[in-house]
């Protein structure tokens, strides 16, 4: 256990955007879990929730169900590539200026 512990941490180590995503994802997660779990548990407590499941007929692919699944997925996804971008921006970037920036350089005020 160890060492697989000690090689998730290595990848997390030499790539902080994977990191960063997979921390924002599983907090998200947990906020959204707890928000659902409260909501579930106050309808349940004043009798409301018995009458939403018979009006609702929730099922395994119920949208209901599958919306939070895509919600969650999409918004890893989202963080994830603003990860990498923001990653390859700061730490992947030349220390020369490409003709891109030479030409756009002097519109921004910079040398």
């Amino acid at each position: 256990m160890k060492k697989i512990s000690g090689k998730i941490l290595a990848v997390f180590e030499k790539i902080p955007v994977v990191a960063y995503a997979l921390i924002s994802f599983i907090q998200s997660l947990v906020i959204s879990v707890l928000t659902i779990t409260a909501l579930f548990l106050s309808l349940w407590a004043t009798g409301v929730y018995a009458k939403l499941v018979t009006a609702l007929d929730l099922k395994y692919n119920s949208p209901i169900i599958l919306a939070p699944i895509w919600a969650f997925s999409a918004l890893f996804l989202v963080c994830l590539v603003v990860g990498f971008l923001m990653y390859f921006h700061k730490y992947k970037r030349r220390k020369t200026g490409t003709d891109f920036y030479k030409a756009i350089a002097p519109a921004l005020g910079k040398k």
